[in-house]
């Protein structure tokens, strides 16, 4: 915090004339002397981009500036996409989030801890907001019994007695439990980082929550260039052992993980019609820059069309690989990817390897994957969708980590004195307490939905990913067998070998793949 305030003062004074920083540093800041933003990268949204062109030219008259520098090839389609979006005022909208029942419970506590609240007055109140506008009477009720009695499952608890009606209001009068409230009061958890360790004790390094908790027992990932077995995860320690599999997971952090939005995917998947109908005399100079890369693309594959899904068949001495490039963005390809090596597992008995980038997604196996024109449909179906994410990913494990959310913005875990925190197993192991007694003893609470709801919504774009379906039903699926890597599938390969790899290793890899690609 005294090294970013610094940094803000330094931009505002002329000490410092550039920055170089992640896309935290441009929130909630007014940096007047700003000339231009470079943005490394794609932004994967026209909103995104938008938004960091604003953090220059705040003088008066002055216009926002703002420079592109693709870090592939593909990124200048990407380019190409957001300047007519731009033109066309293809803007991403923020979906707002429905039926937030932690916040609604904060909130009732707000009024409880000053002058009280009237649960019909503020019932006729909440339901006139867009949020909660379908709050039913029974959910109502079930709110306001939670608070005042702990609902069906906690009724036997002080702590979770926080209301008390009197003159025809209901308070907190208990001055601890309001302290607590006043103490917490906020919407915003971080993720938490959890620490790997071997089974037998010694430790290897640390990874985000998000990736870990999606993990079955007997899953192997990649950690500090290793490959690492799943066993367990306790105390909010994850318990692995040594693994001799070739083929693992690449771990996926939360800073690189935006996705790319459904309107710029749209628009991508538009710029890549025009590449596949060898329209560049009349493209964007991004578009033509990339032409030779697009003509190696088509002579060794194809160039799928809007209409299209390219599936690649490629053998190397890695294994047998399955290319598979919807354009829908890296959360809806993670959710693809695993709902796709499951369905295939009930075919043939067989373990894969998952890549992933915005662009596409690789299963990559020792044997041959058997996915053609008799099955890919079936394979692509919405049918029983919601059952086989479930099981195609650790999804109760999932739910658990986003109902601790839950409960510390509703006000059921105490976080801790100021300097004193709870120490994120702790919490852990209270949120986890909480939602097996719910779990049993009151099945349909509230909360345990929302925590349901928000990992299908947010974790793996459950309405994304049932669109793309629905899209790839109505399409022409093209299969092609490169003999070799091909342009499309050389960026989602080198996000697998990167964490297998030291840098020296993986840029001599690189150019070994780059002089066959070039051949």
């Amino acid at each position: 915090m005294e090294l970013r305030l610094w940094v803000e003062d330094a931009l505002h004074t002329g000490i410092l004339n550039a920055v170089v920083c992640t896309s935290s540093l441009d929130l909630g800041v007014d940096f007047r002397p700003v000339e231009a933003v470079i943005q490394v990268g794609s932004p994967k949204g026209v909103a995104r981009f938008l938004q960091r062109a604003g953090r220059s030219g705040h003088q008066h008259d002055a216009v926002s500036k703002i420079w592109f520098l693709p870090t592939h090839s593909l990124e200048l389609l990407e380019a190409a996409a957001l300047k007519e979006a731009m033109a066309e005022n293809i803007v991403e909208s923020r979906p707002p989030m429905l039926l937030c029942y932690d916040v609604l419970l904060q909130y009732l506590g707000t009024l409880a801890i000053s002058d009280g609240f009237d649960a019909d007055e503020i019932f006729e109140e909440i339901k006139k907001t867009y949020c909660y506008r379908d709050l039913t009477d029974d959910e109502w009720e079930e709110l306001i019994l939670f608070l005042h009695h702990g609902g069906a499952a906690l009724q036997q608890y002080d702590d979770y007695k926080k209301l008390e009606f009197t003159d025809g209001k209901y308070r907190i009068t208990n001055r601890r439990l309001a302290m607590r409230h006043r103490l917490h009061i906020g919407t915003i958890v971080s993720d938490a980082m959890m620490k790997v360790k071997f089974f037998s004790g010694g430790y290897i390094g640390v990874i985000e929550e998000s990736f870990i908790s999606k993990l079955q027992a007997g899953d192997v990932f990649t950690l500090a260039g290793r490959n690492l077995e799943f066993v367990m995860i306790k105390d909010m320690v994850v318990l692995v052992k040594k693994s001799t599999s070739a083929k693992s997971i690449v771990p996926s952090w939360m800073g690189g993980r935006v996705p790319l939005s459904t309107n710029l995917g749209f628009m991508l998947r538009k710029k890549l019609t025009d590449a596949a109908n060898g329209n560049f005399g009349k493209a964007d100079r991004e578009i033509v820059a990339l032409q030779p890369l697009f003509e190696l693309q088509a002579s060794l594959s194809h160039i799928p069309a809007s209409d299209e899904l390219l599936i690649e068949h490629i053998e190397t001495k890695d294994g047998f690989h399955v290319f598979v490039y919807p354009f829908e963005g890296r959360l809806v390809h993670e959710a693809m990817a695993a709902l796709l090596a499951y369905r295939i597992s009930l075919i043939t008995p067989i373990s894969f390897s998952v890549a992933m980038n915005d662009y596409g997604f690789e299963l990559l196996s020792d044997q041959p994957i058997p996915i053609d024109d008799s099955n890919v449909y079936e394979l692509f179906s919405e049918e029983n969708l919601i059952a086989d994410i479930q099981r195609a990913v650790n999804a109760s494990e999932m739910t658990k980590r986003k109902f601790r959310d839950i409960a510390v913005i509703g006000g059921l875990i105490f976080q801790g004195m100021p300097g004193q925190h709870v120490k994120q197993k702790h919490l852990q192991s209270s949120a986890s307490l909480l939602y097996n007694v719910f779990a049993e003893y009151d099945p349909k609470n509230l909360l345990l939905r929302q925590a349901f709801n928000e990992v299908l919504e947010q974790q793996m774009e459950e309405a994304r990913l049932r669109n793309m379906l629905r899209r790839i039903q109505k399409s022409k699926i093209v299969f092609r067998i490169p003999d070799r890597l091909t342009p499309f599938c050389f960026p989602i390969k080198v996000d697998s070998l990167r964490e297998t790899f030291s840098s020296e290793k993986l840029e001599d890899r690189i150019a070994k793949m780059k002089a066959q690609l070039e051949k």
